[in-house]
């Protein structure tokens, strides 16, 4: 239902209130008038009927010369007459006013109530209305003294119509002017509401304005001390809604930041499943934008049912849930997700979903646990092997010098496989924690000093083997770099690639300064190739692509992990592109100085 304004409310009010004030004065005025009237005809038909009382002849029908009396009283008005009565009730004469008719001579006489009232010496009055005039009529009865008796009584008839003519025209006027008197009051009445309205409509039309935003609007000044009173709160309150819409402001901001820098996503819904809040990083992990998503139910934009379920069910639980999920894509992530339910005020639910991507950590996980097997395995298999002669030996069970040679000769090579496995994870220890304190001592070497080093370790070696070792560098090139480090990283790429080189074949090192500043370092063979679903594991410790065929070569399967964190460890990167058949190609790529 539609609100009335207060100007209106307050003109209805005083329009009744003039109404009812004018219904009333017109009623009391009509009454009063009418009572007047009344009284004025009575007291002048009494005047009358005394004066002929003091004047009528003893034979009233033959002395007629009282009629003029009679007819100055009443005025020649149509309908008055006066009769005269004997003792006992018997009218002797009547006489009419002249413009009158007089009443028949029948012999009609008082009523016994009059004649009783007349015969004691009292005056009485009756009235009745006159259909032939359409009229009222007044009469007054009243005895005739003399000799100290009533002798008869006159009875003076008066006509009503001439003075309901006036009162008509007088009750008329009186209408008319309590109409404008009623106009006057009302347009006045409207402008006073207007007036004592104007000031608190210029106030909600100012809060309003102040509501939708508006804080600087200027609010109405007034001299009514209410009105100001009121806009005082209204200020007060304006200001307060500034203060707290600052601070919602900046816990706005501070919340943004916050979850903006935070690495978790979180995802906020409510009791209907409608995203209601987003971070950046909730929204790369689901792969959506963080603002066209808002408002929208989560099970039209999450693709995955798994955390579309554990939505539903944080919304409905009462306690933190706490689950791990795997979202399927291009690369497949492991998701720790954790669910808060919300509970407002209102009774109204909602959901905080915290989603923290533990793909790292899992994949960390499994590399050490296959760390574990494979070092375990990788010492096992010589401290076996060396056991197993040496047991052979000393219980003589040998007796030709050529197997005790043979024996002996395979126990130094699985030792010296045992030794080389734990050099290797000794010098991965010392790099990683040189890497993980960032005090790697660097210094300015030539790239070709670098090269000359590694060919003269795997020169006899590539000799033996009838493979070439070709070097491509501009002259002059240098780098600042941890030269011993750097000369084992590519003495371990060179001696991969002569692995798994037929004889013959040629390995291209090759130097390069980059358009970005960097240094890229080659080695490229034409060897057996690697296939690709091992390149994203070719870096790991003790990962292997022909397992058998590696041991058989000597390797400990630490070399290219190696490398990595060599590389690593100088800001640098390593990468590998291999077609099986054709050959691999490592590239590392390290910054030319620190600065």
């Amino acid at each position: 239902m539609p609100r009335s304004r207060l100007a209106w409310r307050w003109f209805a009010a005083w329009c009744l209130l003039v109404a009812a004030v004018s219904v009333g004065c017109q009623w009391l005025a009509s009454v009063e008038m009418a009572r007047l009237a009344d009284s004025m005809q009575v007291q002048q038909l009494i005047e009358t009927a005394g004066r002929l009382s003091a004047i009528l002849p003893d034979d009233p029908a033959a002395d007629r010369s009282w009629i003029a009396e009679f007819t100055r009283g009443t005025g020649n008005s149509p309908g008055s007459f006066v009769e005269v009565f004997d003792t006992v009730g018997q009218r002797i004469v009547a006489a009419a006013a002249a413009q009158g008719t007089p009443p028949s001579a029948d012999g009609k006489g008082l009523d016994a109530g009059a004649l009783a009232e007349a015969l004691d010496g009292r005056r009485s009055t009756s009235g009745r209305y006159d259909a032939s005039n359409a009229s009222r009529t007044v009469s007054v009865v009243s005895p005739i003294v003399r000799a100290g008796g009533t002798t008869a009584i006159v009875r003076v008839t008066g006509n009503t119509k001439a003075a309901d003519a006036g009162l008509a025209l007088a009750q008329r006027r009186l209408v008319t002017g309590a109409l404008l008197g009623a106009v006057a009051a009302l347009l006045a009445g409207w402008l006073l509401a207007r007036r004592m309205a104007g000031p608190f409509e210029d106030l909600a039309n100012a809060a309003s304005q102040v509501a939708a935003g508006a804080i600087e609007v200027p609010l109405p000044a007034s001299d009514v001390a209410e009105v100001s009173k009121l806009a005082g709160a209204i200020e007060t309150l304006r200001g307060q809604l500034v203060e707290r819409g600052l601070t919602i402001g900046r816990q706005g901001t501070q919340q943004e930041a916050v979850l903006g820098s935070m690495i978790e996503g979180v995802l906020a819904v409510d009791a209907s499943q409608r995203i209601v809040s987003i971070n950046r990083a909730a929204a790369d992990l689901l792969g959506i934008d963080a603002q066209s998503v808002l408002g929208r139910p989560i099970q039209e934009v999450v693709r995955n049912a798994d955390l579309r379920q554990f939505a539903l069910q944080a919304i409905d639980c009462r306690e933190t849930l706490e689950d791990d999920l795997v979202l399927r894509a291009a690369r497949d992530r492991t998701l720790r997700v954790r669910g808060t339910p919300l509970r407002e005020m209102s009774g109204e639910g909602g959901a905080v979903i915290v989603l923290n991507d533990i793909t790292d950590i899992r994949h960390l996980e499994n590399v050490r646990r296959d760390f574990v097997a494979n070092v375990s395995h990788e010492l096992k298999t010589p401290v076996a092997s060396i056991k197993g002669f040496v047991e052979t030996l000393v219980e003589g069970r040998v007796d030709d010098p050529d197997d005790r040679r043979r024996f002996l000769e395979i126990i130094a090579r699985q030792a010296d496989r045992l030794g080389a496995i734990i050099e290797d994870l000794l010098a991965l220890s010392r790099i990683e924690q040189a890497e993980g304190m960032g005090d790697l001592p660097l210094e300015r070497v030539g790239v070709a000093d670098v090269f000359s080093a590694v060919i003269a370790e795997c020169g006899p070696r590539a000799e033996e083997r009838s493979i070439v070792i070709r070097v491509e560098s501009p002259p002059g090139l240098e780098a600042e770099v941890n030269a011993p480090l750097l000369e084992q990283a590519l003495i371990n790429l060179v001696d991969n690639a002569l692995k798994y080189s037929e004889p013959g074949g040629e390995i291209l090192v090759a130097a390069a300064p980059t358009a970005d500043g960097m240094l890229e370092l080659m080695v490229r063979d034409r060897g057996t190739g690697i296939g690709a679903e091992h390149l994203p594991r070719l870096f790991e410790r003790f990962y292997r692509v022909d397992k058998g065929r590696s041991r058989k070569l000597g390797g400990t399967g630490l070399g290219l992990s190696i490398v990595k964190h060599i590389v690593q460890a100088h800001g640098g990167a390593v990468a590998v592109e291999s077609t099986p058949g054709v050959g691999s190609t490592f590239r590392v790529r390290l910054p030319v100085s620190r600065g």
